[in-house]
């Protein structure tokens, strides 16, 4: 069971409601028709798509099974912050709104990005409907 209450409570957790502005954020650069920014973003997606399937994958391996695959969960949790980042950066460089970077924090704050992660996949396909 999740306990979605417990999990706000969390210092580094992210509610549904900050992901869902994050996420409505993005989208509002993803306006403008440059062609290298929407390949960023195919990009942060598949990323998403990746690690989450780890993540949640993760719920059912054994403890040895963790410890094998331990080091490609953290690859793929790097490669979507990695993603996230260049994305950033593109809009950044062509002077769009990134406010929606400050509410992730600091990187540093990989649950938080993972979290993030779980949302844009969960976003995307409810989006697909």
């Amino acid at each position: 069971m999740f306990d979605y209450i417990r999990y706000l409570k969390e210092e580094d957790s992210l509610s549904f409601e900050d992901s869902l502005d994050i996420y409505n954020s993005i989208f509002k650069v993803l306006d403008n028709q440059d062609d290298y920014l929407h390949e960023l973003w195919e990009e942060v997606v598949n990323s998403a798509l990746a690690y989450c399937k780890m993540r949640t994958d993760w719920n059912y391996f054994s403890k040895e099974e963790k410890q094998d695959k331990d080091k490609l969960r953290t690859s793929l949790h790097n490669t979507f912050i990695i993603n996230l980042k260049a994305f950033y950066r593109r809009g950044e460089q062509m002077g769009l709104n990134g406010e929606w970077m400050e509410k992730l924090r600091l990187p540093e704050e990989r649950k938080r990005w993972g979290d993030l992660a779980g949302y844009i996949v969960c976003f995307e396909n409810i989006k697909a409907r």
